[in-house]
């Protein structure tokens, strides 16, 4: 009888032994510390001359080349900030911030950024954009949302002196990864997902990802000060071949519907056809009409033949293009589009104005009855889902101050629900 006592537990002690290796394997068995100091044991190797600034895409290239399972994947991104390169000790406290940063589709998404320092929350949400892409890992192929930029090494010798990390060799970074679109990835926004309004209000009203962030991504980038993430804003502008125009990113004057800088409406600074002005506005300022920012995608490439024109618009899926309000209007007229076409930022103040408006009930003979209400009212409500809490105050205001006289607009949903 006690041998077969001795012989159960024995047996017991076994599958409880199994039971926890199963249990091990199963919640992982990762050691942070460990990754870390692995990572920083390849400093020299990632950084040769151990000039990490900027180095972020460096970082990420490294991981990469471990072949790391994706538990190992999340927790090496975690250890480098992508704006500067510095290391992210893995005992840090306050190393995360929740931001939102632009998809190449002008989408918002939410996601949890690791930094070293409070301007690079700023600075991301700026300039750089996110991209959906799969990353095949040791354990498998998972979905992430990386941070891009537009590769320096397009123009290399605009690179500053004090960014040394880029090996640039026929206008492309060796030492980096592309996202799809073929952007160079400086880290990853991690939990990365569409934002929702109360994702984006929270981010809005936090101390440092609104106020603060608002007023130093007002401020035009030569007249930055603060750390690492000026370097980065210069480099991240460098791959636009704007560097001495700089004026081409932010307009110097023009606001737009948010009343804020008019930014440009042109993504690749070679696209001389989408009917802006010569630095890429849809700000017609020399007497023009292409006021609307307007995403051309295979879901709205149907543009021009629906307006009544030539089918010019297949040519420009995925570019931008600067549209007429009537052309626009009538778009809108005939309930087409995804409700989701506008790049808001780069549409100026000036297309809310009565004297623009009021143009727009004609235009080439395609016409439907008080098109313009449904133009308008259609931007009101793309462009007020796309803000943030202070964008969509002045927005709404705008909105008021055209269509308070306006009988036209007077009893419909947009108007009742903004008024």
């Amino acid at each position: 009888m006690k041998k077969v006592l001795i012989g159960l537990f024995i047996l017991i002690l076994t599958l409880f032994v199994v039971l926890e290796n199963i249990n091990c394997i199963k919640e992982g068995n990762i050691n942070p510390q460990e990754l870390y100091d692995k990572l920083m044991d390849d400093f020299d190797k990632i950084f040769p001359d151990r000039n990490r600034n900027s180095g972020g895409a460096q970082f990420f290239h490294h991981i990469m080349s471990l072949n790391p399972t994706k538990e190992e994947f999340d927790y090496y991104n975690r250890f480098y900030c992508a704006v500067s390169g510095s290391p992210i000790d893995v005992n840090r406290e306050d190393n995360k911030s929740f931001i939102y940063i632009e998809d190449i589709n002008g989408n918002k998404i939410c996601g949890d950024y690791y930094r070293c320092c409070v301007p690079c929350n700023c600075d991301l949400m700026k300039y750089s954009k996110v991209e959906n892409m799969e990353i095949p890992l040791k354990d498998g192929n998972y979905d992430y949302y990386v941070i891009t930029i537009d590769d320096p090494c397009k123009n290399s010798d605009s690179i500053p002196d004090s960014v040394t990390s880029f090996k640039c060799e026929n206008g492309k970074t060796q030492n980096g990864k592309y996202s799809p679109s073929g952007r160079l990835i400086k880290g990853i926004l991690h939990n990365g997902t569409m934002c929702n309004s109360s994702d984006v209000e929270k981010i809005d009203k936090h101390k440092v990802t609104g106020d603060f962030c608002k007023e130093r991504n007002m401020t035009h980038p030569d007249d930055l000060r603060g750390g690492m993430g000026d370097i980065f804003v210069k480099l991240s502008l460098i791959g636009k071949e704007i560097v001495d125009e700089i004026d081409e990113f932010i307009h110097p004057h023009l606001k737009n519907i948010y009343g804020e800088p008019l930014k440009t409406c042109r993504k690749n600074p070679n696209d001389k056809r989408g009917s802006w002005d010569n630095k890429g506005y849809c700000s017609e300022e020399g007497g023009g009409v292409h006021q609307i920012c307007f995403n051309v995608t295979d879901n709205t490439k149907n543009f021009s033949s629906e307006t009544g024109q030539s089918n010019w618009s297949e040519e420009r899926v995925d570019k931008n293009h600067c549209m007429c309000l009537g052309a626009w209007a009538l778009y809108k007229a005939k309930n087409k589009g995804t409700d989701n076409e506008l790049i808001c930022e780069a549409i100026p103040e000036m297309s809310l104005s009565s004297e623009y408006v009021s143009n727009w009930n004609t235009w080439n003979g395609n016409e439907l009855d008080d098109q313009i209400v449904d133009g308008v009212n259609s931007m009101m409500e793309q462009c007020y889902n796309k803000g943030n809490s202070s964008q969509k105050e002045y927005l709404k205001n705008k909105y008021y101050d055209l269509t308070d006289s306006r009988t036209e607009f007077h009893g419909t949903n947009t108007y009742d629900t903004y008024k």
